[in-house]
């Protein structure tokens, strides 16, 4: 299955990418590019998983990558919870604990 991304920045600190379908290795440096592509004055950066029917380490390693970058410019990542198969990666990695996951997209964007 392809990945679909949309990339939506309300204002200039703040940017929303929605994924959906596969997140896997051949997908994901498609996300990888619209992380970069949200500039360096993002401060939140959220990354809706909620449509997301699969992940592997690819995808993982993606999303580690934004949170460490945010973390490095003082800025913020937050996941939109995916679906509970695809939830399951992020405990069994223990992510879970590190990453900021919101249970919708308004929790996220919640300040």
């Amino acid at each position: 299955m392809n990945l679909s991304i949309t990339l939506d920045q309300p204002d200039s600190h703040t940017a929303v990418i929605a994924c959906g379908g596969d997140l896997d290795a051949y997908t994901s440096p498609s996300l990888r590019e619209a992380v970069h592509a949200t500039g360096d004055t993002t401060r939140m950066l959220v990354i809706d998983l909620s449509a997301t029917t699969f992940l592997d380490s690819s995808g993982l390693g993606v999303i580690v990558g934004a949170h460490r970058r945010m973390r490095e410019r003082g800025g913020e990542l937050r996941v939109v919870r995916p679906a509970p198969l695809v939830a399951r990666i992020f405990e069994l990695v223990g992510l879970e604990a590190v990453l900021d996951l919101r249970a919708s997209r308004d929790a996220a964007l919640a300040r």
